[in-house]
């Protein structure tokens, strides 16, 4: 009989939860949205592993350069690795069905489908019952819902309201950093 995988993970959207956009400062360094950092810090990687789950329209309609996310994805891992928060994996989707030259494609990959959660189901052995979505998107609460994950949506970003899909997250937050504190609420209400 197979074992029933126990490790968890915490997934989120770039633009709009963590970030504004993903574009680098004037510096180079990443514009984090206010306790993003904290709320990262926050997470138990004990119990959790982190995973950054992006479509990346931008890309697919050429209104991001790939080697410009590229290079906000290596700053944005060089800052977590400054402050000690373990990034597992960086999973982004460049596809869409109307995108631009290459681009041009559908994808398991792109939200709201559930692709990028059941790829790292596999390369990780995560519970997806026991792991969460955080986005700003009613596509990222959809994604979430398909792969059978806790959702949440906050309010920064387009704040669900974007009018793509209907949904219903299981919980609606102020930012990432409530988010990340509901979580943590959460986990702790079942081990009490």
């Amino acid at each position: 009989m197979a074992k029933i995988p126990d490790k968890q993970g915490i997934f989120f959207e770039l633009d709009g939860v963590l970030v504004e956009r993903a574009a680098l400062a004037a510096d180079g360094s990443v514009p984090f949205l206010d306790r993003a950092i904290e709320a990262l810090g926050r997470i138990d990687t004990r119990q959790f592993g982190i995973f950054v789950a992006t479509s990346r329209r931008d890309i697919a309609f050429g209104e991001l350069k790939e080697r410009e996310f590229t290079r906000f994805c290596e700053a944005f891992l060089a800052r977590m690795q400054q402050e000690q928060i373990k990034i597992t994996k960086i999973y982004s989707c460049p596809y869409h069905p109307k995108g631009k030259g290459r681009f041009k494609k559908e994808s398991v990959f792109r939200k709201p489908g559930p692709g990028i959660f059941k790829m790292a189901q596999q390369e990780f052995d995560l519970n997806l019952q026991r792991s969460w979505m955080i986005g700003h998107t009613t596509a990222d609460i959809l994604a979430g819902q398909r792969a059978e994950l806790g959702t949440i949506l906050v309010r920064t970003g387009k704040a669900g309201q974007d009018g793509e899909f209907t949904v219903e997250p299981h919980f609606v937050e102020d930012d990432f950093w409530h988010a990340i504190a509901r979580v943590n609420q959460f986990e702790y209400s079942l081990r009490v």
